[in-house]
């Protein structure tokens, strides 16, 4: 049996501590880097899943339940009732309905995927659709439908209903979107829309969920009423039981074997239906973690080959020194880089030594010039940063090339609110969210026409509605700007009031953001101290400020007027 000599020993011992080390590092590294991966697909998965949900189908319903909200609140049909002796209803409009049954026929004409629109009465059953449906049956009670029945229990909520078969000969599958219509606090009947189950389909369907991956939508039951295969529509998801494991809350994302591949499933609830919107997407995680796993390998190779020099090179000499450099490289393996090699003799080992500082004082160096390059890196974000304001600027002043009135309004306003938020004592982070956002502000008013922004008399309800759109437009218009992503937020709500009254999505109280609340301060004291079309005459500062006062609690958040008035006094 061959010897091993102490020169042999030294480098196996250092190979198997660095063999050991880095497997160890190795493999705690490579896991904690896959469970990063596989979070940060997860994440993704769930936000594009999120995103479809809010800008295809939500956005859909939402405008179904405009057009239902709109005529629930109509005030001929809110004052409606029969004529005297008029009969039930059901194939039939009675002539004092026709001038709105006119108007459904021309929604119903543009949009082909509505079925129907119509008014139940509560009176006596009746209902009035349109386009009128000879195939009815005349005993048809509108009182005693599903649809009709959850409206009129929701408490004065816009209701979806789940799949079902038209009550007439045509076998049309359709969803209704139904809202009670009430006076008086009495019941008068139900405005409801039937939107053709096919609809539902085809949203869906041409959303892109990757290569592989596809959209479905199910009911609270489980029904598929919406999938790229048509031989799975209203097949129950209850009957895959692989599937069905999975859906275990209202929201989640999860990965799983699924059919014998990985695949990743995100669901989520889509909001007062109880409907389940459900992404599928094969996934190759093996592609995904090549990377790190390659990655790890090069490094443990490469440091199995810098110990072997290493300890080839310690094991040459043999003397009394060798257990302090062993303690050394022990101490600086733990992490203390400035640990040092001393030796007192003046032979082989001293020399090594000095060699071994060397390399050290080296890494060290290298480890510093590393932290100077991330020094270099914050300051080009720094410049990055003052180049997007540069470009929030370039937008804002063609948002005010369009308003001849508005002439630095923006930067204004910008100024002011970034004041108040320093008096409140905001975050940078905050502050420069605030900035882009103020500066920003109107920058959906490129989508008003200049005639409307400029006119000088009192606006038609159409073009003030136009203007009442702007908040909205400015927000889609950034819609892809990762970098205003959160001040886009901000901006969308800068017209909302505390009290509930404000636009676009009346919000109220704390559900408005706090930078919107700031910019809603700032923008409507520098609009009462400058000239505008509807006002000439500019407000001095103290008349504005009573006014702002005026607007405490109701339009204003009240802590954010003190701090302007403190601010201008």
């Amino acid at each position: 049996m061959m010897k091993i000599g102490i020169r042999g020993k030294i480098i196996l011992a250092m190979l198997a501590i660095i063999i050991i080390s880095v497997a160890t590092i190795g493999v705690l590294s490579y896991n904690n880097a896959k469970t990063i991966v596989m979070n940060e697909i997860k994440q993704s998965n769930f936000k594009t899943l999120q995103n479809a949900n809010d800008y295809f189908l939500r956005k859909f319903m939402a405008d179904m339940e405009y057009v239902v909200d709109h005529w629930a609140q109509d005030e001929e049909i809110v004052n409606y009732k029969n004529m005297p002796g008029q009969p039930k209803m059901v194939t039939s409009i009675p002539d004092h309905f026709r001038n709105i049954s006119n108007q459904w026929m021309g929604y119903a004409k543009s949009s082909p995927y509505i079925a129907w629109i119509y008014f139940a009465s509560e009176e006596d059953g009746s209902i009035f659709i349109t386009p009128i449906d000879p195939t009815m049956p005349e005993d048809y009670d509108c009182r005693t439908r599903d649809w009709y029945k959850k409206a009129v229990e929701s408490g004065g909520r816009t209701v979806w209903t789940d799949p079902y078969q038209d009550a007439g000969e045509s076998e049309e599958i359709v969803v209704t979107v139904a809202r009670a219509v009430k006076r008086d606090g009495n019941l008068v009947g139900v405005v409801g829309m039937d939107i053709k189950l096919s609809r539902f389909s085809d949203i869906i369907n041409d959303i892109i969920y990757d290569d592989e991956g596809y959209l479905m939508l199910i009911n609270s039951q489980g029904y598929i009423f919406s999938h790229p295969d048509k031989g799975m529509l209203m097949a129950n998801i209850n009957d895959d039981q692989e599937l069905k494991a999975q859906l275990i809350s209202e929201n989640g994302t999860n990965i799983f074997r699924y059919k014998g591949r990985e695949s990743i499933i995100s669901y989520m609830t889509v909001p007062e239906t109880g409907w389940m919107l459900i992404g599928l997407l094969p996934l190759d995680l093996d592609k995904e973690l090549s990377p790190i796993r390659n990655r790890a390998i090069q490094v443990a190779l490469t440091s199995i080959v810098v110990t072997f020099y290493i300890g080839f090179q310690i094991s040459r000499v043999i003397t009394r020194p060798l257990k302090n450099i062993m303690d050394v490289i022990g101490s600086i393996s733990q992490g203390e880089l400035d640990k040092h090699i001393v030796i007192g003799s003046k032979d082989e080992f001293k020399v090594l030594g000095d060699q071994f500082n060397n390399m050290m004082d080296t890494v060290k160096q290298l480890i510093d010039e590393r932290n100077l390059h991330v020094q270099e890196l914050t300051k080009m974000n720094k410049e990055l940063r003052n180049s997007y304001l540069s470009t929030v600027l370039s937008l804002a002043n063609a948002i005010e090339a369009n308003d001849k009135y508005t002439r630095g309004h923006c930067e204004r306003v910008s100024c002011l609110s970034t004041d108040i938020a320093r008096k409140m004592g905001l975050g940078d982070n905050e502050l420069h969210v605030l900035e882009f956002a103020s500066i920003l502000h109107d920058i959906g008013k490129i989508g008003v026409p200049s005639d409307i922004l400029n006119k000088e008399g009192k606006l038609t309800s159409d073009e003030f509605e136009m203007i009442r759109k702007h908040p909205i437009i400015g927000y889609e218009i950034l819609a892809h700007v990762d970098f205003l992503s959160e001040s886009r937020n901000v901006l969308l709500q800068h017209h909302e009031r505390v009290d509930g009254k404000g636009y676009p999505k009346g919000l109220k109280g704390e559900e408005i953001s706090l930078l919107a609340k700031i910019i809603s301060v700032a923008d409507a004291y520098d609009a009462m101290t400058n000239s505008r079309p509807y006002r000439k005459t500019p407000l001095t500062k103290e008349q504005a400020i009573e006014e702002m006062k005026k607007g405490k609690g109701s339009q204003f958040d009240e802590v954010v007027v003190d701090i302007l008035i403190d601010l201008l006094t």
